[in-house]
């Protein structure tokens, strides 16, 4: 999701959670970019399975399609009302949603029969004015709110705060309780991801290790840009470089380095020690090491694989963030750095031949497809990622 203004970032967190034996969610949400205004729709469709999804895909994708145009609510929901397939068993046509409009700072949120979004501020939620009216007998809710840095939005469909109805609790997990859960797990560094994360577990943990309903959970924290140098290998060109470590060091934000023959390399340049710390070595992953004037340094091809095998994991698997918080080895620092912590990163990819490689019998070519593989997972997770290969 990228929103336009100022120096923030908006960071984007989203879980969606299948009802338990069903292919697919009956819950869809999408995101839609023009000049400097972002749609975010969120639709519930009537249901489970393939004709809530139907219903909820056609929803969201209609009215997503028309906000962008800048086209009236009205004139939108008369025309899902009129496309939405009515279902046989109920002779009904129906499906929520949520719809968000930043433009700037300003937001505006209409909101049809879903749980009400909730905006949080410093940490505490704050209560935001609505108005109502009906069109074609749906009561529709809307606001327009002026958003700060580090507010944090939830978006949710009833399957969060129905969690747990008839098991452990009596009329679901409820709005307010999902704020005071909310309130208390916030903080200030904790990402989109990891927020949207807690509250859909939370979610299964209430229904006793099940999906009763599909459970979408979408969060969007407004934060300040965060850069993330990443250098992977030396230059092709020993004349290259003096002017590769320059441009690298100059680079505000954090500076890792991946490789051990790189990190020896970034050594010599700055003339300080480079301190191998074995504790950190984990099942497959070598150890890290310490460098004075280089905030995370690895090891290069092995680290990278295992990355790109978590990177994998992250996106497909909306609460595998919070399994990785707790693995300590190399990978799993790398992808806090790359996928939660950062906003933009740079890679700095140095294209020098390695003899170990040849004489390890490794594809010299390898390390630069799971760069690339890296940089596509990074953008598919929102981020703004800039590579040259040197």
């Amino acid at each position: 999701m990228k929103i336009h203004f100022d120096n923030l970032f908006a960071d984007f967190g989203h879980v969606s959670l299948n009802k338990k034996k069903e292919s697919l969610c009956g819950d869809f949400y999408i995101t839609e970019e023009r000049g400097s205004d972002t749609v975010l729709v969120l639709s519930d469709g009537l249901g489970s399975g393939v004709k809530a999804n139907i219903l909820a895909t056609l929803t969201a994708k209609m009215l997503c399609t028309m906000m962008i145009k800048k086209l009236p609510l009205d004139d939108a929901v008369e025309a899902i009302a009129k496309t939405l397939p009515v279902c046989r068993v109920r002779n009904m046509a129906y499906s929520t949603f949520t719809a968000l409009k930043i433009s700037g700072r300003q937001a505006y949120l209409a909101q049809y029969d879903n749980p009400g979004a909730i905006l949080l501020r410093d940490g505490r939620s704050v209560e935001y004015p609505e108005t109502s009216h009906s069109i074609k007998e749906k009561e529709i809710r809307e606001a327009e709110l002026t958003l700060q840095k580090d507010d944090v939005l939830i978006l949710m469909s009833d399957g969060v705060t129905n969690a747990g109805m008839g098991k452990t609790t009596n009329g679901g997990w409820g709005r307010e309780d999902v704020v005071r859960f909310c309130e208390q797990k916030y903080k200030k560094e904790m990402s989109a991801q990891q927020l949207a994360a807690h509250i859909a577990s939370a979610c299964v943990d209430l229904n006793l290790d099940e999906t009763d309903d599909d459970i979408t959970v979408l969060v969007i924290k407004l934060c300040e840009r965060a850069v993330t140098n990443l250098m992977i290998g030396p230059p092709s060109q020993m004349e290259k470089d003096e002017a590769f470590l320059k441009l690298f060091f100059a680079s505000p934000g954090k500076h890792i380095v991946c490789g051990g023959t790189t990190a020896k390399f970034v050594a010599d340049h700055l003339g300080e020690e480079l301190v191998s710390l074995d504790d950190t070595r984990c099942d497959e992953v070598p150890a890290m090491s310490a460098l004075k004037g280089v905030d995370l340094v690895t090891e290069g091809l092995l680290t990278i694989r295992r990355l790109n095998i978590y990177a994998n994991r992250y996106l497909k698997d909306g609460l595998a963030v919070l399994g990785f918080g707790r693995k300590k080895d190399a990978a799993a620092r790398l992808l806090e750095e790359l996928f939660e912590n950062s906003t933009d990163i740079r890679i700095f990819f140095g294209n020098a031949r390695n003899p170990a490689n040849t004489e390890l019998h490794i594809d010299a070519g390898e390390k630069l497809r799971l760069t690339y593989h890296l940089k596509d997972c990074l953008e598919k997770a929102g981020k703004k990622v800039k590579m040259k290969i040197w």
